[in-house]
């Protein structure tokens, strides 16, 4: 799994961290309030702010793994 939170994902070399994750398998989350050229690629997108976005995903994540 890999995350990307708060980023347009648009400087490399770390923008490229998210098509490799992709690439190589890895579930891709992208949580960013605009869009980013990787939202097609990801298997979630979340549009709110990091401060509400990430405490739910990371609630999520957690009872997922249970």
């Amino acid at each position: 799994m890999f995350i990307a939170i708060g980023t347009s994902l648009q400087v490399q070399p770390a923008a490229g961290l998210a098509e490799v994750a992709a690439d190589h398998g890895a579930r891709l989350i992208i949580v960013n309030a605009e869009p980013t050229p990787y939202d097609e690629r990801a298997d979630e997108v979340v549009r709110e702010p990091i401060g509400t976005a990430l405490p739910k995903l990371l609630r999520r994540l957690s009872v997922e793994s249970d």
